[in-house]
């Protein structure tokens, strides 16, 4: 039921105006053997959208740069709507978050040992 009630569109954001559209059969048909990863973390995206968990669901399954390495958004410039392709370098130690500095700073334990401690790619000072 949740899946034919997302998959009728009322209202297109990008030309703010009706829109009708219907892909309720579409998303109720997906069985066990036709959900793959893919499928959940782009259902995860629409039904989650801003609220800030897609970094996680990307991190924790390693997909991240696979994903979002290459994205297009609507202009860098304001009022442009012109779609640009931009392009990062998503490096394997950015999957994790830097152990912040006053944390290291407060243990008892030398320079060497303090950088062991920190997450690959990040400087200790």
């Amino acid at each position: 039921m949740l899946r034919q009630r997302a998959g009728k569109w009322t209202y297109k954001q990008s030309e703010r105006a009706a829109y009708v559209a219907d892909f309720s059969s579409d998303l109720a048909a997906a069985t066990p053997a036709t959900i793959t990863l893919d499928y959940i973390l782009d259902e995860r995206m629409r039904e989650f959208y801003g609220e800030g968990f897609r970094w996680f669901d990307l991190a924790r399954t390693q997909t991240w740069a696979q994903r979002a390495g290459t994205y297009t958004i609507s202009g860098s410039s304001w009022g442009s709507h012109k779609p640009e392709k931009f392009t990062r370098t998503i490096e394997p130690y950015m999957y994790l978050f830097p152990i912040p500095q006053g944390q290291l700073d407060g243990m008892e334990m030398t320079a060497e040992e303090k950088a062991a401690y920190q997450n690959p790619g990040y400087p200790t000072e």
